[in-house]
């Protein structure tokens, strides 16, 4: 599990920033209010995003299934999808820059806030299912 938390980091990361440098810009885009309120957000939830998913990472690596069998695959699948938040915020970023260069700027603004979702859920996942389909721990 760890190297799967390690490996979905450095892929978000790199798609991430592979998706802002590929995109070109689009001809005849301005930039507006919005776009540049975008950009802002963007610089201040990168060292956000930083800080957060490396909590994230370490709560996802202590999360562990409490059964075995049926209920063991429903919390290692939930425990896959609460692990994610790092990749959603890598790409999140990446794909709100490549949104501005094509001239979306409220899609563009929107996702960037899909890492905030991915924590956010991370946490909701390990507030419902701990001692309940995640083992404690202790």
């Amino acid at each position: 599990m760890i190297l799967y938390i390690i490996l979905e980091a450095i892929v978000g990361i790199a798609a991430g920033i592979l998706l802002a440098v590929i995109t070109k810009k689009a001809e005849g885009v301005t930039y507006g209010k919005l776009d540049k309120a975008g950009f802002i957000t963007n610089i201040v939830l990168i060292p956000i995003y930083l800080v957060v998913s490396a909590f994230t990472m370490v709560l996802a690596m202590i999360m562990r299934p409490h059964y075995d069998g049926f209920l063991a695959v429903v919390a290692w699948i939930v425990i896959v999808i609460a692990s994610s938040a790092a990749l959603f915020c890598g790409l999140g970023l990446g794909a709100s820059v490549a949104l501005r260069k094509k001239g979306k700027s409220k899609q563009s603004f929107a996702v960037q806030f899909a890492g905030a979702a991915g924590i956010a859920l991370t946490f909701a996942i390990f507030c419902l299912f701990y001692g309940n389909l995640l083992a404690p721990l202790n």
